[in-house]
């Protein structure tokens, strides 16, 4: 019984870390003052750019935000692995735990950390991927899943925006050096940062999603 409570209340945590997460990435956002003296576009800055120190003006906001939602996203990764259970649950807790703190290491190594702040970034994305590509096969394979089917959907969409920022990712030798010299003449509308955000939303409502009908499915 006491399990089953931990269970329920990591869908609450994991909705509060994902709350806090783009509510410290907006009010960064508002005030952005980038090097050239522009404010902050959807459209051409990365997310990261919101924690650069020295750039950013509230860049302790957002990578404390990141640091946090990082850990409570964890601890409902953990929730949501337990609650599957079995073999699924164990793979999906692993994958789930390097996915949420690769989000909080983001947040300690900021962009001004450009090599480890890539390293961990780029580890978010692909952990990322396989923890959506893993649910949604659990999910369809499964023939009684411990969530609604409807979840697939969710978890697969995000998967597709995973892999499509993935797949234009530049060479991982060049990263460090390619993303520098393109910041600093950066295009009007980026392809990259787009794709990025775009992740961004999709995990956010995969994430409150899957937390709601959980405990929908743990009331049942």
């Amino acid at each position: 019984m006491q399990i089953k409570k931990l269970i329920f209340a990591s869908s609450y945590i994991g909705q509060a870390g994902i709350c806090i997460i783009l509510l410290s990435a907006l009010i960064a956002a508002a005030s952005y003052v980038g090097k050239q003296n522009e404010t902050y576009s959807f459209l051409n800055h990365f997310i990261s750019e919101l924690g650069e120190i020295g750039v950013s003006p509230l860049a302790h906001i957002f990578n404390g935000g990141l640091i946090l939602g990082g850990l409570l996203t964890s601890f409902f990764m953990l929730g949501l692995a337990t609650h599957i259970g079995g073999n699924w649950g164990l793979g999906l807790g692993v994958i789930g735990l390097v996915t949420g703190i690769s989000v909080t290491l983001v947040g300690i190594f900021p962009m001004n950390q450009l090599a480890i702040h890539i390293l961990v970034a780029n580890t978010f994305f692909y952990a990322g991927l396989l923890m959506a590509l893993a649910y949604s096969l659990y999910v369809i394979s499964s023939h009684q899943p411990r969530l609604p089917k409807v979840t697939a959907l969710t978890s697969g969409i995000t998967m597709l925006a995973f892999a499509v920022f993935v797949w234009f990712l530049p060479p991982p030798l060049e990263d460090v050096q390619v993303i520098s010299e393109i910041l600093k003449n950066r295009p009007e509308i980026w392809t990259l940062p787009i794709l990025e955000w775009l992740v961004f939303l999709c995990v956010m409502g995969w994430i409150g999603s899957t937390a709601s009908l959980m405990r929908k499915s743990m009331k049942n």
